[in-house]
């Protein structure tokens, strides 16, 4: 307002000084410059607090999406830090994993190696009673056999009359009485 007062009396002093012509051109630019003052003065808290509301809301709007962008980039980091941590776990359980089948492998094949010696050694006393029975069996063959040829031969040396017979009993007889 006081703008216009002291606009008033200076333009005042200018007109009665006639430092200026009035001419149509003035006279509509003097009409347009009170028009435009006066639109300022009234408007202009209006167009002031209409402005106010649109850069409030904008402001609010624009703290609002920061919010949200911020809750989301707080979401996302939380979720970032909990697949880190799950990279690192999944990271300890494939040592674990690995370790375990490590010691795993290692005590089963000490069990094969083990059990592959009790296997041998189990086997090899099989096999030596086998040989023992195989030895009984060879012999006990051998004697039937002998004790079958010895009686052939009893039997031809008494009912036959061949010559070689007869000698192969008398020399039996003589180691009989030799051996009393």
């Amino acid at each position: 307002m006081q703008f216009l007062f002291i606009f008033s009396i200076l333009f005042v002093l200018i007109i009665t000084n006639k430092l200026f012509l009035f001419n149509e051109e003035f006279l509509i630019l003097l009409s347009f410059i009170g028009f435009c003052v006066v639109i300022n003065e009234h408007l202009a808290p209006i167009i002031n607090s209409r402005f106010e509301d649109k850069i409030t809301l904008i402001k609010n709007s624009l703290l609002n999406s920061l919010n949200s962008l911020f809750e989301t980039l707080s979401q996302n980091k939380l979720i970032n830090n909990k697949l880190i941590n799950l990279n690192i776990i999944f990271n300890s359980l494939k040592k674990y994993y690995l370790l375990v089948t490590y010691k795993f492998l290692k005590n089963y094949l000490n069990y094969l190696k083990i059990k592959e010696k009790t296997n041998l050694i189990n086997k090899l006393i099989e096999f030596k009673q086998l040989e023992k029975d195989y030895l009984k069996f060879i012999i006990l063959l051998i004697l039937k056999k002998i004790k079958v040829l010895n009686n052939l031969n009893k039997f031809y040396s008494k009912y036959l009359q061949i010559k070689r017979f007869q000698t192969i009993n008398l020399i039996n007889k003589l180691n009989l009485i030799n051996q009393i």
